[in-house]
C-alpha cells in the first residue's frame, strides 16, 4: 500500500482524483433516476469508505472514522438501496457511525476538562432531544423518532466540538457540518411524512421539495471530506 506520508504528489494526485470522482456521482445523482440513480447513489458512500483505506493506520482515530464510514455504508444500504427501505435499521447504522465519531474526537482532546466537559454536554443533550421528542410527538413517539434524534443530537455534539479543536479537525468538522445539513432536510422530510402535516406552498414544503435532491447536495461533500480527513499527511515532496 502506498505511504502517503512519504509522497506528496501521490497525496495530491490521490485525492484530487477522488474528489474529482465524488462530484462526478454527485452530479449523476442530481441527473440520473431509477435504478441508474440507487447504484450512483450507493457508489458515493463506497467510494468515500473505500478511500480511507489509502491512509491506512493501526491508530485509534483512523479506525474510528473507517468504522464510522463502513457504518454509513451499511446505513444506506438499507436506506437506499433496499426496497423498501428499512428506516430503523438504517437509523441504528447511523447512529453507530456517529458514536464512532464521537470516540474519534474524544480520543483525540488531550485536555482531561475538554474531555469531562464533553461527556455532560453530549450527555445532556441526547437527554434533551429524547424528551423533546416524547414532549412534541406525545403518542406518535416511537423507536424510530427517538434513535433518529438519539442519532442527530450525536451529530450535532460532535460537530461542535470538531469545530472546536480549530485547523487541527477542520476537515472531518466541515464534513460533519456538511452531514448536518443533509440530515436536517431528510429530518423535515420524514417528519411531514410521518408526524406532522405539512401544507403546500409553505416554506416547510418548498424547503423538502425544492425540485433538487437538496439533501445529496450536502451528503456528497460530507463522505468526501469525512474519508479525506483520515489522511494525516507529514512527510517530503
Amino acid at each position: 500500500m502506498l505511504n502517503l506520508k512519504n509522497h506528496k504528489r501521490s497525496f495530491i494526485s490521490l485525492v484530487a482524483l477522488f474528489s474529482a470522482t465524488e462530484l462526478l456521482l454527485g452530479i449523476l445523482v442530481q441527473l440520473t433516476s431509477g435504478t441508474l440513480n440507487t447504484v450512483v447513489s450507493f457508489l458515493v458512500v463506497v467510494f468515500a469508505c473505500v478511500f480511507a483505506f489509502v491512509a491506512f493506520s493501526r491508530e485509534r482515530d483512523y479506525l474510528y472514522t473507517q468504522i464510522a464510514l463502513f457504518a454509513t455504508v451499511m446505513a444506506d444500504l438499507f436506506l437506499v438501496v433496499i426496497t423498501p427501505t428499512y428506516r430503523v435499521a438504517g437509523m441504528v447504522f447511523f447512529s453507530i457511525a456517529q458514536i464512532f465519531y464521537f470516540l474519534r474526537i474524544y480520543n483525540e482532546e488531550k485536555s482531561h476538562t475538554i474531555r469531562r466537559v464533553h461527556l455532560i454536554v453530549r450527555g445532556s443533550v441526547i437527554a434533551i432531544a429524547l424528551l423533546a421528542t416524547i414532549i412534541i410527538l406525545k403518542e406518535k413517539t416511537d423507536f424510530l423518532s427517538l434513535i433518529s434524534l438519539f442519532y442527530y443530537a450525536n451529530l450535532l455534539t460532535s460537530l461542535v466540538f470538531a469545530f472546536l479543536e480549530g485547523k487541527r479537525m477542520l476537515v472531518l468538522a466541515i464534513g460533519l457540518a456538511c452531514f448536518a445539513m443533509c440530515d436536517a432536510v431528510i429530518g423535515l422530510s420524514t417528519m411531514a411524512e410521518l408526524y406532522i402535516a405539512v401544507e403546500e406552498g409553505s416554506l416547510l414544503y418548498s424547503i423538502i421539495h425544492p425540485g433538487f435532491n437538496l439533501a445529496w447536495i450536502f451528503y456528497v461533500p460530507s463522505q468526501a471530506l469525512i474519508s479525506i480527513s483520515t489522511i494525516k499527511f507529514k512527510g517530503k515532496a
